[in-house]
């Protein structure tokens, strides 16, 4: 419920001060002119998101070869058009899965920004034996009542998720990266793949506005927590002279 109450309070901040803007810009400029000013930067912030800002954060941290790529779930929504993001991790495939199995509202959380999404539960530091089993039809919850059904499983590689009630897909997926020299470890590319299929009306238009920023800005830390946990997990199981000298090889978010 705290997470609920948090999206609401700050969707109603926003909102707030979208409309104390507004009123101030009236006072100042007058009814006419105002209301061509408010039109007019509002016309400027759509474009600049529309163009600049959206076509960087939904493959932030991917590359073209990774954009392109057919991932698992892709046929669930095909008209969908995905967002991809991705991170390198200093770490082999085997060390990032356990962290993915356990995500989830009641479970290790999301490691994300858990004063929004995990009711203020900090999410998990580490590998939670009874959260390790994951199998189709189970719930990944975003919220006590809200949450994914696991459509797909294919332990080591890839977990597919819907939303209930919405076409929505989500795959997380894990590649593993070659070594950057003779007997060097491997690493992981961890992939996300959202594919949202809206009927386009007022109120997904409107959905769409509010909810792509968030899922970027929520995504993005959790991609990267997950990155440093799971660096983290192996730092300490390998030898620290194993680590000197070696690149973490990761891809810079763009």
């Amino acid at each position: 419920m705290r997470t609920q109450m948090m999206i609401g309070t700050l969707v109603g901040a926003v909102a707030l001060a979208g409309l104390a803007i507004a009123t101030g810009t009236i006072w100042w400029l007058g009814l006419l002119r105002g209301a061509v000013a408010i039109i007019g930067a509002i016309a400027v912030l759509a474009m600049v998101y529309r163009f600049v800002i959206k076509p960087w954060h939904i493959r932030w941290g991917a590359t073209n070869e990774e954009v392109a790529r057919t991932m698992p779930g892709d046929l669930l929504f095909p008209d969908a058009r995905p967002a991809t993001r991705a991170i390198t991790i200093a770490a082999p495939p085997e060390a990032v899965w356990p962290w993915l199995v356990q995500i989830g509202y009641g479970k290790a959380g999301w490691y994300s920004y858990d004063w929004i999404d995990n009711d203020f539960q900090p999410s998990a530091d580490r590998i939670i034996p009874e959260y390790q089993h994951l199998a189709v039809g189970d719930r990944i919850l975003m919220t006590p009542t809200l949450g994914f059904v696991v459509r797909e499983l294919s332990p080591g590689h890839s977990i597919v998720s819907t939303m209930e009630d919405e076409q929505v897909s989500w795959c997380l997926a894990l590649y593993p990266t070659e070594p950057r020299s003779p007997g060097g470890e491997r690493g992981t590319r961890l992939v996300s793949r959202w594919r949202p299929e809206f009927e386009l009306t007022p109120s997904t238009l409107l959905l769409t506005v509010i909810s792509e920023p968030g899922t970027f800005i929520m995504e993005q830390k959790m991609l990267r927590t997950i990155r440093d946990r799971a660096e983290g997990t192996e730092r300490v199981r390998r030898p620290k002279w194993a680590f000197r000298g070696r690149t973490t090889g990761r891809v810079p978010a763009r």
